[in-house]
């Protein structure tokens, strides 16, 4: 189903996205793929906690050689958890053919070996030129593992074509050949196009899934008719079949000004409803987007402007990576700025369960953190029993170096100074790159499991030339 959707209001100047990405925004992120080597276990600075007992995050070299980068993460009933991500074997060349990897920890954060191969279940979900990101993760009440992923285009004739995958592991972490074929769906919803120097294809993001274990998709496929994407939810059957009864043959798409969609997570309601976050370049300033579908997969009009939330909030930029529930309410978490001469900062929103901005969070109604004047950047966030908010990231203690970073906001969008100086707490993994990309809360949401990655430079062959050998990181995070 086509959902189309108008904004009006007065536009500021433009504001060059090349600068965003310059200054750390791009979010083009290459794949990662590969070989199952023991978790390395090493421990990494644990930053400067509140003075309780330390915990330090731990890298793991899913490959000994190759790429190893974790993007999501979630929980089972029995409260292991699993970690996604990608591993490139032993090529870090950027032509390197990413795989999808699976690891499965225990609450402790001890790799469970049983699982997969050595702890890993693995499946390159199609060859190609480092197409292959996956960051979606569900375990079904059945114990099965659903990953999605962006991939490669099979047979495209522009090798920057790309499609959305599922792929379904068996609680051993074999995959379930009964899913889908061979244990792969994919999902083509719209041809590539090249426009202008940019390619616009179909990309994946989230993954969620209901109670009964439907799942739900949400990515971006190219515009019927455009060169620009649209925000795409796609409903599916606990096996992965296209939901009919959801927007067209089980796909919701909106369009908001023919713009560019960037979209992220999904929060599911309980009556079937879906709120979808991320964010656009609308004529030179970037939006936040929040909106909402009913349970058949047409946007809802009693929230925000006939569905959707798009204002601008800061000037120039503000992005929303995900929407959490607090009570009826949502809140995000992203980054932004007022002007290219600003560095970016961790942003928070809080948008009513009518779809708007709620002016009593933070400041203003926006909690806005910052580390040390450079570029900072937030990509999760989960709510706590207590209504706060663990939000999960990096920031830049100096221009050429980034640390992992987690923030505490209280019910209200303060900084939480009782978690640590500022509400912020930093991790040096011990590379120039230190992400921390995916949280999830345990059922009994006493601990936190936070996945990312840790991106070094080493020094290659060539004089002057530097490759990265990057590794997952976990984090186990007690509340």
């Amino acid at each position: 189903m086509k959902l189309r959707h108008s904004l009006s209001g007065v536009l500021l100047p433009v504001f060059s996205l090349s600068l965003l990405f310059a200054a750390g925004c791009d979010d083009s992120d290459p794949a990662v793929a590969d070989a199952a080597v023991a978790d390395s276990g090493t421990p990494v600075d644990s930053g400067t906690p509140d003075g309780g007992v330390p915990a330090a995050p731990r890298v793991v070299a899913v490959s000994a050689t190759g790429h190893d980068r974790f993007f999501g993460v979630t929980y089972d009933s029995a409260g292991n958890f699993y970690a996604v991500g990608v591993v490139s074997g032993s090529n870090v060349a950027a032509t390197a053919d990413f795989e999808t990897v699976v690891a499965k920890f225990s609450a402790a954060g001890v790799l469970d070996t049983s699982f997969g191969t050595g702890g890993y279940a693995r499946h390159n979900l199609a060859v190609g030129l480092g197409g292959e990101v996956a960051r979606g993760i569900v375990v079904q009440s059945t114990g099965k593992i659903v990953v999605a992923a962006t991939i490669e285009h099979a047979g495209a004739t522009d090798p920057r074509d790309r499609d959305i995958a599922l792929v379904r592991f068996n609680a051993n972490g074999t995959r379930d050949t009964a899913f889908g074929t061979d244990g792969v769906v994919t999902l083509d919803l719209s041809a590539g196009e090249l426009a202008g120097t940019t390619y616009v294809a179909d990309v994946a993001w989230g993954l969620s899934a209901y109670s009964d274990d439907r799942l739900v998709v949400t990515g971006a496929q190219k515009r019927t008719g455009g060169t620009d994407t649209d925000f795409a939810v796609v409903r599916l059957s606990a096996d992965g079949v296209r939901d009919a009864a959801f927007g067209t043959n089980g796909v919701a798409t909106v369009d908001i000004n023919n713009r560019n969609a960037n979209p992220r997570t999904a929060t599911l309601l309980a009556d079937g409803g879906i709120v979808m976050s991320g964010y656009m370049d609308d004529g030179g300033v970037v939006k936040p987007v929040l909106f909402k579908l009913t349970a058949a997969g047409v946007l809802d009009p009693t929230f925000g402007t006939a569905g959707v939330f798009a204002p601008t909030v800061l000037a120039a930029v503000t992005e929303a990576y995900g929407a959490v529930l607090q009570g009826t309410s949502f809140v995000t978490a992203g980054y932004g700025r007022n002007s290219a001469s600003e560095n970016l900062d961790w942003l928070s929103l809080r948008v009513s369960a009518t779809g708007a901005l709620d002016t009593t969070w933070g400041t203003a109604g926006v909690a806005r953190l910052d580390l040390a004047m450079f570029n900072d950047n937030a990509r999760a966030l989960v709510a706590l029993p207590d209504n706060r908010m663990l939000l999960v990231g990096g920031g830049r203690p100096t221009a050429s170096n980034v640390d992992g970073m987690l923030a505490m906001l209280t019910a209200t969008g303060q900084a939480d100074t009782t978690f640590g100086a500022r509400g912020i707490r930093t991790y040096d993994f011990g590379g120039v790159s230190d992400f921390f990309w995916g949280v999830a809360l345990n059922p009994a949401r006493t601990q936190a499991a936070i996945v990312g990655t840790r991106a070094v430079a080493t020094p290659a062959a060539d004089a002057g030339v530097s490759a990265e050998n990057d590794d997952a990181v976990v984090f186990v995070l007690p509340l």
